[in-house]
């Protein structure tokens, strides 16, 4: 049988293009699922780091993320920890008393989970960045490896979320 725009259909040719759509379908599927997933982190500061009382993330964009640096700054009023996994995905947390400052026209309001709204900037030359308030301002920092939509705007929401 010929088609109007005059291509030759057989029965091959149609399920092979069935075969051929839901193969993409199945592969853009996959990939937007593993591009949201969250993985556990198992951090809990040492009492002894502990000068204040902050949360932290239970949930991470990357797999086998480890802290490899925690400091508590010397007015006991700021923390920082960063994180980093063997393939080299970076991204530190900061939390602190005073409000973090970025650029107006960079800034998008965004909701963390009921109860709290933040800022989400995209791109701060190259990182991705939300910031909140709790009881003490909380800063997540993501350092891309080659564009900042690496972890999408969910994944930090997600992360900022977890915060225990």
């Amino acid at each position: 049988m010929i088609n109007r725009v005059g291509i030759k259909v057989t029965k091959p040719k149609v399920i092979f293009t069935v075969l051929l759509c839901t193969s993409i379908l199945i592969i853009l599927f996959v990939w937007s699922e593993l591009r949201g997933r969250m993985y556990d982190l198992h951090y809990t500061p040492k009492a002894s780091q502990m000068s204040f009382e902050f949360k932290t993330p239970t949930q991470v964009p990357f797999t086998e993320m480890k802290v490899t640096e925690f400091s508590v700054g010397k007015d006991q009023q700021e923390a920082e920890m960063s994180l980093l996994n063997a393939d080299k995905n970076m991204i530190d947390i900061r939390v602190t008393s005073s409000k973090p400052q970025y650029a107006k026209d960079k800034i998008k309001r965004v909701k963390i989970g009921h109860d709290f709204y933040g800022e989400f900037i995209p791109n701060d030359s190259g990182r991705r960045v939300l910031t909140w308030k709790d009881d003490m301002y909380y800063e997540v920092i993501y350092y891309a490896k080659l564009t900042p939509k690496e972890v999408s705007k969910t994944q930090m929401i997600q992360m900022a979320e977890s915060f225990q």
